[in-house]
């Protein structure tokens, strides 16, 4: 059976459309539908149904859906390994929102490559959604967020907890609304705190999903926003942001997370205590 006949399957099950997925897939539409023919041919089961114009798995597919992931992710690690220069145990893939490599992993990166030797590294960056599906599907191998889902085969182990402040380009006092103010969308909890703390009904003129880019602007263009207290620590920004005192302040747990059933080679357990070691 062809790996590309188990992409096939599994694109189809994620975007719940053929000509969605041969768009992704780069092939025609008939081919992924003769993939998938094939597939429920050797298979002796039909795996998808249309229901009001969506594609859905049927028993047989949402059964086999678990098979063709370990197959598929096995094929992709096995790819990559056997591609390893020579004294190289395996690859380690982790995966995080930028903001939480910018002050924060890039410097464990540093410090995993010094005292392990044989062990590649392969950085994935991404928002929340799309890592934890990532992590689903087996393509990365621990990934660090605010905001975790909890899975029966999951490990979940909290980092550190970390306090978002409200800082200003300039010098000032806590003011009512900021008309320069940049709202950062750190995630459905901290929009709950940020709502109870400012029940106002002025919307920010700026928005921005990533806190890293939204730092840039920030700096670029004056105004204020809540972002990490450890980043004002950071020389480069030291007497170009200020805390405004009086202000609410936020606070958001960062977490580890990693499938077990997907770490149980010892070089990977000893791999992602190293990374996350004090």
């Amino acid at each position: 059976m062809q790996i590309a006949v188990l992409e096939t399957f599994l694109k189809i099950a994620e975007v719940g459309s053929f000509s969605r997925a041969s768009q992704l897939l780069f092939v025609s539409q008939p081919t992924v539908t003769a993939r998938i023919q094939s597939l429920e041919s050797n298979l002796g089961q039909k795996l998808f149904r249309r229901t009001n114009s969506v594609i859905e798995l049927t028993h047989a597919g949402n059964a086999f859906l678990p098979y063709a992931q370990t197959v598929v992710r096995n094929w992709r690690k096995a790819r990559q390994e056997i591609a390893l220069p020579q004294g190289f145990t395996g690859i380690l893939t982790v995966a995080s929102p930028p903001c939480l490599w910018y002050d924060y992993l890039l410097g464990r990166m540093a410090d995993f490559q010094q005292k392990v030797t044989t062990v590649a590294f392969n950085a994935v960056i991404g928002d929340t959604k799309t890592l934890i599906d990532k992590l689903d599907a087996g393509e990365i191998d621990v990934a660090v967020l605010h905001e975790p889902e909890i899975k029966t085969d999951w490990s979940t182990r909290k980092l550190f907890s970390e306090e978002l402040i409200l800082v200003s380009t300039t010098q000032r006092q806590l003011v009512r609304w900021d008309p320069q103010y940049v709202y950062i969308d750190w995630g459905s909890g901290y929009r709950e705190q940020h709502f109870r703390a400012y029940p106002v009904d002025d919307t920010p003129l700026v928005t921005f999903s990533d806190a890293r880019i939204a730092l840039d602007y920030l700096l670029n263009v004056g105004g204020s926003a809540y972002l990490p207290r450890r980043w004002l620590e950071m020389p480069a920004y030291q007497n170009r942001l200020y805390p405004i005192l009086g202000a609410p302040i936020f606070e958001r747990d960062v977490f580890m997370v990693y499938d077990t059933t997907l770490s149980s080679e010892g070089w990977r357990q000893d791999a992602i205590k190293t990374l996350f070691s004090e």
